[in-house]
């Protein structure tokens, strides 16, 4: 892994910590240990907040048809980890935009 997908990484884990207010998701250092602990964090909302999951999906802005497919699925285990890799995705989007930004800035 490169250093500048290192930081990328942890960009997203700090902004996914404060959307789902889980320290746990901050300290992951790879992509896969992210969506393991944001899939444990997913699972719980499924069971016993689903309007907070809801909530959280609109406000990181991930695309609502490719929620509506997740939620689609015939097989209810594969919907936590399918939203975990939607929102990662999209965070990490958003992080390589904002780097991008940052970089035009800087010139």
């Amino acid at each position: 892994m490169k250093n500048e997908d290192g930081i990328l990484i942890q960009s997203t884990a700090i902004m996914l910590a404060k959307h789902f207010a889980d320290e746990k998701l901050e300290q992951a250092k790879s992509t896969d240990e992210l969506k393991g602990n944001l899939t444990a964090c997913i699972v719980y909302l499924l069971l016993n907040e689903m309007e907070k999951l809801l909530h959280i999906l609109y406000r990181i802005d991930v695309n609502e048809n490719k929620v509506k497919a997740v939620f689609a699925q015939q097989n209810p285990a594969a919907i936590a980890p399918a939203l975990a890799e939607l929102i990662i995705e999209r965070e990490l989007e958003k992080a390589r935009s904002r780097e991008q930004h940052s970089k035009h800035e800087n010139k």
